[in-house]
C-alpha cells in the first residue's frame, strides 16, 4: 500500500491495529515501527503452536481461515481509518482493488471458492463500515496515529493501551 504522507501512513497502521483487535488478535501484535526500512510496519509474535504438536486438519484450516479474515479486516480497516476526517470518500475503486488481492489470497491460503471469498469479504466490509461509523473509533484511531507519529515505535503494551475500548465492538 502506498501512503500519501506520514500522517496517512500512521492512520493506515492505526486502522490495521484496530482491524487486528476487532478479531481479538491484539496479543499477536509485538511491535509497530513506522520507520521499518522494509515497509513491514507491524511485527507479530510467532505462532504459538508448539513444534511437534499435532493439529487436526480441520483445526489447521479453521486457524488459517481465522488468520485470513483478520488479514482482510486489517486491509479494510487500513482504508477506512485513512479516510477519517476526509469529506465523502468513495471507496468503490479501493474496495475493488482490495477484493482482487483478497480473492487471490483466499484461494491460495484457504482454498476458498470465489463465492466464499466474496461472502467473507462483504461481511467483513459491512461490519467494519459500521465500526468506523462510530466517532469513538475515530478518536481511538486519531490518538493511535498521533502517538505512533510522535514515538515512531509502539510496544505490545502501548498498542493495547491505545486500543483500549475497541474490544467493545
Amino acid at each position: 500500500m502506498k501512503y500519501k504522507n506520514e500522517e496517512d501512513k500512521c492512520f493506515g497502521i492505526a486502522g490495521m491495529a484496530i482491524g487486528i483487535s476487532i478479531w481479538h488478535g491484539e496479543d499477536k501484535l509485538y511491535r509497530i515501527d513506522i520507520d521499518d526500512s522494509e515497509g513491514k510496519y507491524i511485527a507479530l509474535f510467532p505462532d504459538e503452536t508448539a513444534v511437534g504438536e499435532l493439529l487436526h486438519p480441520k483445526d489447521a484450516w479453521n486457524n488459517s481461515l481465522k488468520e485470513f479474515q483478520m488479514t482482510v479486516g486489517m486491509l479494510i480497516a487500513n482504508m477506512m481509518s485513512r479516510s477519517i476526517g476526509k469529506k465523502q470518500l468513495e471507496y468503490s475503486r479501493a474496495k475493488k482493488a482490495l477484493y482482487k488481492t483478497v480473492a487471490e489470497e483466499g484461494k491460495r491460503s484457504c482454498q476458498l471458492e470465489e463465492d466464499e471469498v466474496r461472502r467473507l469479504f462483504d461481511e467483513t466490509y459491512v461490519y467494519l463500515d459500521r465500526v468506523f461509523e462510530n466517532e469513538s473509533v475515530h478518536e481511538i484511531a486519531r490518538r493511535f496515529a498521533k502517538k505512533l507519529q510522535e514515538s515512531r515505535t509502539l510496544s505490545n503494551y502501548e498498542i493495547k493501551d491505545l486500543l483500549g475500548m475497541i474490544e467493545d465492538f
